[in-house]
């Protein structure tokens, strides 16, 4: 329920005054009730439900999901041991002295060095390493999904600010023509305010027309189709962010710092891996052998056999660069994060903190105050005190505030996701 305390200036003497004042304040009532309806409908979406919706489609976790498999199959091929090998000889000499010779082994190389090993090891930390870059692409898309959701809102509260100041150019508006029709008002004042609504619906128009988009980018996110959606929710941030060491230690469990040190961990495996070369290959073998002798017979046996393989050149020269420059490469981007991430964090909050207590300032101080000159300039114009230059003054000054109010909410929310985007904060 809206109520309206008008000053007592003697203006409700007049009968068609009161009327008329009662005619403005109950559209206005109605026009704030429609728009709270129409913001509270029942499929509006809240911020944790566009977030969730968000990190639910298929898409996404088919991404990442799928950078884990490349590099455990990566993992899993590089730790796999060479099938063992059967083979089957066979051996004749003919004459009456002839033999046949039948030889059946099985052979196994076995790594001394256990060097698949620690590939496979290292494909395990990279598999790792991708599933946390997999949160780092879960914490982009859920910050992505409330800056789009908050500029949303923003819009949604720009627009019922200025059908605010539409309704009450309407209700002044429709004031003067009856009383233009009677003879009390000027034709000039009817034109102004005309002129003034059609400035207030051009701006209107305008944000809707923003509205409209910053719907359809969510509605993109989300993989929705149908209706463009409608949100409902707080733009000013609850509280201010938290203090600079919570979220220092934040910072430091990013997903991102996590998965530059997985990495890290998996180039030292095959710098080590690799610098075993000279550590010799086994080779096992183990068979049947049956000699067949012609008229004298046949006798039978089994076979033993070990080789290794003789290391005189490194051949693993190539992969230990290549493992020595990932983890270099790794290394100093970490440090180059870390660094800004030091560096940057204290700016970032303190911007967090002194938007949000700007705006929620902002509002507190100017709430009452545009409420009360709408009030004072509506009653005073009927009342013949005020002209109607202040009284579209009065209504212009209530929508420019409101709409300020919006701005500095919405700016004050675009660096609390930042911080939170910053800080490895879901």
């Amino acid at each position: 329920m809206v109520i309206l305390r008008l000053p007592r200036i003697g203006l409700f003497k007049k009968p068609i005054l009161g009327r008329s004042l009662m005619a403005l304040a109950l559209v206005c009532a109605l026009a704030a009730r429609v728009e709270a309806q129409e913001l509270s409908r029942a499929d509006a979406l809240t911020e944790g439900e566009v977030v969730a919706r968000a990190l639910r489609r298929t898409p996404l976790s088919d991404a990442i999901e799928g950078e884990v498999a490349i590099e455990e199959g990566r993992g899993r091929a590089a730790s796999a041991y060479p099938n063992p090998e059967l083979s089957y000889t066979r051996e004749q000499t003919f004459g009456n002295f002839g033999t046949t010779e039948s030889y059946v082994s099985l052979s196994q190389t076995i790594d001394l060095g256990n060097r698949r090993g620690l590939h496979g090891e290292a494909g395990e930390a990279r598999a790792h390493a991708a599933r946390s870059n997999g949160e780092v692409a879960r914490l982009s898309v859920a910050a992505d999904a409330r800056l789009r959701f908050y500029e949303a809102l923003f819009r949604q509260d720009r627009v019922a600010a200025l059908a605010g100041w539409i309704v009450r150019i309407d209700a002044a508006l429709s004031i003067v023509t009856r009383r233009e029709q009677r003879g009390d008002a000027a034709t000039y004042d009817r034109r102004r305010l005309e002129r003034e609504r059609a400035v207030a619906n051009g701006r209107l128009e305008t944000e809707r027309a923003a509205l409209e988009r910053a719907q359809a980018r969510l509605s993109a996110l989300l993989g929705a189709g149908g209706p463009l959606p409608v949100v409902t929710g707080a733009l000013l941030p609850e509280a201010d962010a938290a203090a600079l060491p919570t979220l220092r230690a934040s910072s430091n469990s990013r997903p991102d710092l996590r998965a530059l040190d997985l990495r890290i961990d998996a180039a030292a495996r095959d710098r080590t891996a690799a610098s075993r070369w000279w550590v010799p290959d086994v080779r096992l073998e183990g068979g049947w052998k049956g000699i067949d002798l012609g008229r004298e017979g046949r006798t039978d046996g089994f076979l033993l056999g070990a080789s290794l393989s003789v290391p005189l050149w490194d051949q693993s020269s190539g992969l230990a660069r290549v493992a020595e420059g990932e983890a270099q490469a790794a290394r100093g981007r970490r440090a180059l994060l870390e660094s800004e991430l030091d560096a940057e964090l204290g700016g970032a909050r303190a911007e967090s903190v002194r938007l949000r207590r700007a705006a929620a300032e902002f509002r507190e101080q100017t709430t009452a105050a545009s409420g009360d000159l709408v009030r004072i300039a509506s009653a005073g114009y009927e009342g013949g005190e005020l002209g109607l230059l202040e009284l579209l003054d009065a209504y212009r000054g209530s929508a420019d505030d409101a709409l300020t109010a919006h701005d500095m909410a919405h700016a004050a929310r675009r660096a609390q996701i930042e911080l939170n985007r910053m800080t490895g904060v879901p």
